[in-house]
């Protein structure tokens, strides 16, 4: 098979992060497993996968995984390549995570941006009541890599969210749309409950007070220059110019005037506007809410600010409406989330 180590078809569109590779090369170096053979079949290299950066296809890492698992036949070894991860590996975006204020922002933000990771799937989270159902959207490959995938990305779930969270998840229960390996007894040890094998879909039920705690190393600031960043590197992956970015400039020098007053900025209609945002699956109110959060959390950092300033930086008319804004972006008052931002900073 001729090298191809840089994607360069444009056909694919989809570039992935080529760490996943890396990492599952490492595994199997370290469970003395064929691993170059695999990298000649597949005509990649080891450099490659080890240059900062580095993006592949879609079909490239499919293709990679199908011929590991055709070579190694081993049955825990998407287990064994998933306890290799941890929040740093994903570098700002496993920063993002782990600086979120608690586990409710983490998994939006891990949702966000799950580009930036090589996971096949998505994460949505629906609170109803006091528990929360966390759901797989999966986009797996069909075949051998399908069940590969899912129990290595559900490994990597549970690692980082431990990491974030300081301690383990604490799960109600747990269903994986997966036959029942032979190790499966690990995997419920590390998950804390007994799983439901052989499920329709992916996904766990979690207490709501659980994904509120705070977490340990929670930073507003960190939180919102991670953010800024996973967009930058994401517009960077699609070869885009960052749009959203300079529209919540626009809108923050603006002073949340609205709509009206950026389409005004940027010379076009705000039909236009509105039409351009939405092939991009965005929407102006939702971009304006992201930057009030993130403006927000980094002001109640400062005590310096009164909330009435805060209200009035963010182009809230009343402070009431702020802080039922807030309520509803955190599950608590602007006040309590400084109150607890303050101590943790002291007891550090």
């Amino acid at each position: 098979m001729e090298k191809n180590n840089k994607p360069n078809d444009p056909a694919d569109q989809t570039l992935r992060p080529a760490l996943g590779l890396l990492i599952l090369c490492q595994a199997l170096d370290e469970l003395a497993l064929a691993a170059e053979s695999v990298l000649r079949a597949t005509g990649l290299t080891r450099e490659f996968l080890e240059t900062p950066g580095a993006l592949i296809r879609r079909e490239q890492e499919v293709a990679f995984i199908e011929q590991v698992l055709a070579t190694n036949p081993r049955p825990d070894l998407a287990y064994r390549v998933g306890l290799r991860y941890h929040y740093g590996a994903f570098g700002v975006w496993g920063l993002a995570v782990t600086s979120s204020e608690n586990l409710l922002q983490a998994f939006a933000v891990a949702h966000e941006f799950i580009e930036l990771t090589h996971s096949f799937s998505g994460l949505k989270l629906q609170l109803d009541g006091e528990i929360a159902t966390v759901a797989v959207h999966a986009d797996y490959p069909v075949g051998a890599v399908r069940n590969f995938v899912i129990e290595r990305d559900l490994v990597i779930t549970l690692m980082i969210a431990s990491e974030a969270a300081g301690r383990r998840l604490r799960l109600v229960d747990l269903e994986l749309s997966l036959p029942q390996p032979a190790h499966a007894a690990e995997l419920e040890r590390m998950a804390g409950v007994a799983i439901r094998w052989g499920a329709p879909a992916t996904l766990a039920h979690i207490h709501r007070d659980e994904l509120l705690q705070p977490l340990p190393q929670a930073n507003p600031i960190t939180w919102s220059a991670c953010v800024r960043q996973c967009r930058e590197l994401i517009a960077s992956q699609h070869g885009e110019r960052p749009f959203a970015m300079r529209l919540q400039q626009l809108i923050a020098e603006s002073h949340f005037a609205g709509i009206k007053a950026v389409s005004a900025r940027l010379g076009m209609s705000e039909r236009s506007l509105r039409r351009r945002l939405s092939s991009q699956g965005l929407s102006f109110r939702q971009l304006q809410e992201t930057l009030r959060r993130e403006l927000a959390e980094q002001c109640l950092a400062d005590p310096a600010l009164s909330l009435e300033a805060i209200a009035e930086r963010l182009g809230y008319s009343e402070t009431a409406n702020f802080c039922h804004a807030f309520r509803r972006w955190t599950g608590c008052s602007p006040g309590l989330y400084r109150r607890d931002l303050l101590a943790r900073d002291a007891a550090e």
